[in-house]
């Protein structure tokens, strides 16, 4: 009988494409029959092709089926704008795509990883999320991703389970991803008394890693729709990013918080050049500058000199903020082996496979 890891989360940006691709690479390494599929693709925007990155990334690194595009991800819907783009009646045909399209990837497997919408709450008003999409193919249970590194994450799970049992689906376990370190002891203490008492196994505990789940320049360009000034300084587009600060005070002001951070995005308009000085004395990761307006000659040099990447945006500071908080950083293929190294520790595969 074929096993199915279906992975959903009530919150988005869970992690579960991370999770997609250790799954793959464990089960890959464990010498299984397997078959990745993925019902909703997202693609970036509602007017852009309709492939989903995260599917495009993992098709063309670890996992390369018989099977094209179209079977791995067979349904393609846009997070904005989709209650325009998608009526209602299209939900059989949408069904009978993921079904048609699941019968044939999960036959002669013996694992199938499902990876299911940004939230179990997306796309329920066309009758098109993960536990809709779960009874059509006829799975039983769903394992829960949960990010929460407070004791909010038992509220989330028992919501998750009352939801669940009301639509009579079953949790196959939680798996925490993601997890601030100094939250993982609270997690094992709390185990015993809320979690596995109610029969929910507990499947993994994801410790969050800054190399993993922190953006790189390169993606915080793309999102911003930012431009890059400073060619010298290329290479730092690689660079990783684990804070992002406003400069709107004077210089001395800004130093207090550039010194508290690493690897920090400084966002400040391209005419503050003693704020842009300022944060180039320290451990910056980029130099966003807003409004699209050019700098000083000598900020451009004291990047060049530090390898620090200059990005001009085209957009006012609040708006590029909103933007950023948009952004989903996606795992680099230099950082595959990273991923199943943390899926192989932390995850309890005796009750997987």
């Amino acid at each position: 009988m074929v096993k199915i890891f279906y992975l959903s989360s009530l919150r988005e940006s869970a992690g579960k494409s991370f999770l997609s691709i250790g799954f793959i690479q464990k089960l890959k390494k464990e010498g299984k029959k397997f078959a990745y599929f993925k019902p909703i693709g997202i693609p970036k925007s509602a007017f852009t092709n309709k492939a989903d990155p995260d599917v495009g990334f993992i098709l063309n690194t670890i996992y390369r089926p018989d099977f094209p595009y179209d079977f791995i991800s067979p349904v393609s819907i846009p997070e904005s704008y989709y209650v325009d783009l998608v009526d209602a009646d299209k939900k059989e045909e949408f069904f009978q795509k993921i079904k048609n399209a699941y019968d044939q990837i999960s036959k002669d497997v013996d694992y199938v990883i499902i990876e299911g919408n940004p939230s179990y709450r997306s796309f329920i008003r066309v009758g098109l999320d993960d536990v809709s999409i779960a009874k059509a193919l006829g799975v039983e249970d769903l394992i829960f991703v949960s990010i929460e590194s407070s004791d909010r994450c038992i509220d989330n799970l028992f919501f998750t389970k009352n939801y669940f049992d009301f639509r009579d689906i079953g949790i196959k376990g939680i798996l925490f991803n993601k997890i601030d370190y100094d939250y993982i002891a609270r997690i094992k203490e709390l185990t015993g008394d809320h979690i596995t008492r109610y029969d929910i196994p507990l499947l993994g505990i994801i410790e969050k890693s800054i190399e993993l789940f922190s953006p790189r320049v390169s993606e915080i360009m793309a999102q911003i729709g930012g431009e890059l000034i400073n060619e010298k300084a290329s290479s730092g587009l690689d660079n990783l990013v684990e804070n992002f600060l406003i400069g709107a005070m004077n210089s001395q002001a800004a130093l207090k918080y550039l010194r508290q951070v690493k690897r920090a995005a400084f966002i400040t308009g391209g005419d503050r050049t003693d704020l842009a000085m300022a944060a180039l004395d320290q451990e910056v990761s980029v130099l966003i500058l807003t409004g699209f307006i050019q700098p000083d000659m000598s900020v451009i040099t004291a990047a060049n000199e530090k390898s620090v990447p200059i990005l001009l945006s085209p957009s006012d500071t609040y708006t590029t903020m909103r933007n950023l908080e948009r952004l989903k950083p996606g795992i680099q293929e230099d950082e595959i082996e990273k991923v199943l190294e943390l899926i192989e520790k932390d995850l309890y595969w005796d009750l997987l496979l």
